[in-house]
């Protein structure tokens, strides 16, 4: 099982080799994520697996006053089915639910894995951007914008 940890400015390179590997039509660069974690309120997770600290997966977010927003989240084609992605995304909700803010994210209206996940964690669907996901020769596919709500103390 995967251990995660905060991401920091240092962690650019390797969760832009991520990013690339698991988005190939449409990677981050290491400049373009060290500029995400430059941002006020910019914080994520990175997956690692022991004994080596092997990364097999990330999520990057971005703390607003009352919300808090996925803005990538990827787990390495070989380490997928293992609970990686729940896991980042139960680390994000914790820090989002302590914080008291909603959680928004878009995803690829055709990945079923991610909808199945996200639908599991509590989030509903508050629209959709047409074309918004590159796809190479295949065109572009919409984009899905789903929401969770703030936990309530009963939720916790």
């Amino acid at each position: 099982m995967s251990a995660l940890r905060a991401v920091s400015a240092s962690d650019s390179d390797v969760l832009a080799a991520l990013h690339g590997e698991c988005f190939p039509d449409d990677p981050w660069g290491p400049q373009s994520v060290a500029e995400v974690l430059a941002m006020p309120g910019a914080f994520g997770f990175l997956a690692v697996e022991p004994p080596a600290e092997t990364p097999t997966g990330f999520l990057l977010a971005l703390a607003l006053p009352e919300e808090c927003e996925i803005l990538a989240l990827g787990v390495r084609p070989a380490s997928r089915r293992r609970g990686v992605a729940r896991a980042l995304v139960a680390a994000l909700l914790a820090a989002a639910n302590g914080a008291g803010h909603a959680v928004l994210l878009e995803v690829a209206e055709d990945n079923e894995a991610a909808l199945r996940l996200y639908g599991g964690a509590g989030f509903a669907r508050v629209g959709r951007r047409p074309a918004y996901y590159r796809r190479g020769a295949a065109g572009a596919v919409a984009a899905l914008q789903l929401r969770r709500a703030a936990a309530k103390s009963r939720d916790l």
